[in-house]
């Protein structure tokens, strides 16, 4: 928690049953801590996959999917190195 700049979230179900099913916040200074050289705004969450499935089977949604391959884009720019 100590990498937060701002507000810092985290999302329960509603009987509280479950860890977080999300979190996240703000986190200004993130990327100096990773070498960049100017402050970059960040804003960020995590999810859990193994909370929303129980969640999902728990509340009869749980769809019947075929196995894929997703993609995660995260655009840079040299400058922020």
């Amino acid at each position: 928690l100590a990498y937060y700049t701002g507000i810092v979230f985290e999302c329960f179900d509603k009987k509280f049953d479950l860890r977080a099913i999300c979190g996240g916040g703000r986190y200004d200074g993130l990327m100096q801590l990773y070498g960049s050289r100017v402050k970059v705004p960040c804003v960020g969450f995590g999810f859990g996959d193994c909370v929303i499935k129980e969640l999902l089977m728990e509340m009869g949604k749980m769809p019947s999917t075929e196995p894929q391959v997703d993609f995660v884009v995260a655009p840079f720019d040299k400058s922020m190195f």
